[in-house]
């Protein structure tokens, strides 16, 4: 049977099965309203391993990737990262991240989940993005640090791709809501 529920991360457990969470999900979808006001700080889901927290996380972005109007100035962008289980260079985490982080701001504003995948070459996407997103001061800092990873140009671009949200969120007077998942894995950098 296919599911007639639009996501944009699918999760894997049931709603038929998945219960008992609903006060994780409000708190952290409220959260992310007041972060909107400059009402909110940041928050840590911290549990053990198959406790279900990446689960909470796939259903409030849903919830926010669904539930605000996209063409809002002041909509919480939502953006889930989650670090590899593989350890990975610097630079190739920087390049994956920034590449992330656009896909999920590009894929809100449009409200296109497919962006999130689709399509697979940056220029692809660079190309897209000039076509359909208004480039504000802030997200064109976000276009130069990719471009700038690529060309091999950029001086600790780990350090860079970390900030990036909090750069564009400033620049713009805009709201991005972080998701970081499997965060232990940092250590594999």
């Amino acid at each position: 049977m296919k599911s007639i529920h639009k996501y944009a991360i699918k999760p894997m457990v049931p709603n038929e099965v998945y219960t008992d969470r609903e006060e994780f999900l409000t708190n952290y979808y409220d959260a992310a309203m007041l972060a909107k006001t400059r009402r909110s700080m940041s928050s840590l889901l911290l549990g053990m391993r198959r406790m279900g927290k990446t689960e909470i996380f796939k259903r409030v972005i849903n919830r926010l990737f669904f539930e605000q109007d996209h063409q809002d100035p002041n909509a919480a962008i939502p953006v889930f990262y989650q670090f590899p289980d593989e350890p990975i260079t610097r630079e190739s985490f920087a390049l994956e991240y920034v590449e992330n982080f656009i896909r999920w701001y590009v894929a809100f504003k449009l409200g296109d989940v497919s962006i999130l995948s689709n399509p697979e070459e940056i220029d692809e996407l660079l190309a897209l993005i000039h076509k359909h997103i208004p480039i504000t001061p802030g997200f064109s800092v976000a276009i130069s640090l990719l471009k700038g990873i690529l060309k091999n140009g950029v001086i600790n671009p780990s350090r860079k791709a970390l900030h990036l949200p909090r750069t564009v969120s400033d620049f713009d007077d805009s709201t991005i809501i972080m998701f970081i998942d499997e965060f232990q894995n940092v250590e594999k950098l």
